[in-house]
């Protein structure tokens, strides 16, 4: 007699003597879901939309097109509710000077895709780069649309070599604060006598 039937129940279908039917077990699903063996490498929509927006500027600075509005920014740090502190440099046209660069430090919002369940997808660290797009708007005059993978920055980089080096410069462990601000030095000392505080 199978195990699973209660006391009164009937062998030979599976019917039991409550008058419940007996389920089978529910296969494996081989088809769906985003976590499934057959989606795990798939792209979402916001790296897609990210990694296409990136792809496009750098055909631009290739087939030399105009980009006025789009500038490539370094992230310098966090500011909280999805504002970041970016470096950029803004071309201007003087007449004494010609066209010249002006070193901008602002703080910028980033569009909506970039925040919420977007940002595992698309994350924004401080040191990447970033590209930022005028809003038109009188407080937040830039954005930023779109992060830079790795390869993308090799490519900008060949693309743009005579591009400011702060913006490909490497972060280094000493040159950097820690988060807060706060750095903590250590005591040459080995052990600290309680009794002397």
């Amino acid at each position: 007699m199978d195990p699973f039937l209660s006391c009164g129940a009937v062998e030979n279908g599976s019917v039991l003597a409550e008058g419940t039917r007996r389920t089978p077990e529910m296969p494996r699903n081989l088809t769906g879901g985003s976590k499934h063996k057959s989606q795990s490498n798939s792209e979402s929509s916001k790296a897609r939309n990210n990694r296409t927006i990136i792809d496009n500027l750098l055909d631009d600075y290739r087939l030399g097109t105009n980009t006025d509005g789009v500038f490539v920014g370094r992230v310098l740090r966090r500011m909280g509710c999805g504002r970041m502190e970016v470096f950029y440099i803004h071309k201007q046209f003087n007449e004494f000077e010609g066209d010249h660069g002006v070193e901008v430090t602002q703080i910028v919002p980033m569009r909506g895709g970039l925040r919420g369940r977007g940002k595992k997808d698309v994350w924004v660290d401080p040191g990447a780069l970033v590209v930022l797009a005028e809003t038109g708007l009188a407080q937040t005059t830039h954005e930023i649309v779109a992060v830079f993978s790795s390869a993308q920055v090799a490519k900008l980089r060949k693309l743009k070599p005579d591009m400011d080096a702060r913006f490909f410069a490497e972060a280094t462990a000493n040159g950097e604060e820690d988060e807060g601000g706060i750095i903590i030095a250590e005591d040459s000392e080995g052990e600290v006598n309680v009794e002397d505080i």
